[in-house]
């Protein structure tokens, strides 16, 4: 059991020092805004008044994780159809962009989420402005996707 532990940690380890190359950035962005909505989103629960539990707690750590795995599976398809297209020897005219573009995603979406809390929090904490250039910028992410 020990030596399985040992290689499942190795190949955990492995696959995320390979990600972080190409990577690293995005990641570390989608991490800190995750922790930053956590955070606003508690302290929004309690200027509000809005009771926190472990239920409300509980379903915000599946909502986090699907984000994370969300990246890790767009990062995931950069690599299969690299791969899968060598295989049928097609070169793509391109890089992968999936992992990158989940990223960016998720970033801006959470990043409209802090605003909303802070702006919960305290209205004068964070000029409107910002959170509607986000909004917007994510909604013509989704635009251009629902075009092509």
């Amino acid at each position: 059991m020990d030596k399985l532990y040992k290689i499942l940690l190795s190949t955990i380890g492995g696959a995320i020092a390979a990600m972080t190359e190409k990577y690293g950035l995005i990641l570390l962005f989608v991490i800190v805004v995750v922790v930053f909505d956590i955070i606003t989103g508690m302290a929004k629960a309690k200027a509000t008044g809005v009771k926190f539990d472990s239920k409300t707690g509980t379903k915000g750590f599946w909502k986090k994780l699907s984000l994370l795995l969300g990246l890790f599976f767009g990062v995931f398809l950069d690599y299969f159809i690299t791969e899968a297209m060598q295989v049928v020897d097609i070169v793509l005219p391109f890089a992968s962009p999936f992992g990158l573009i989940v990223g960016v995603y998720i970033v801006l979406n959470e990043s409209i989420s802090i605003c909303e809390n802070l702006y919960a929090c305290n209205p004068k904490s964070i000029p409107p402005w910002i959170a509607k250039l986000l909004k917007t910028t994510s909604d013509k992410i989704e635009n251009n996707a629902e075009e092509k």
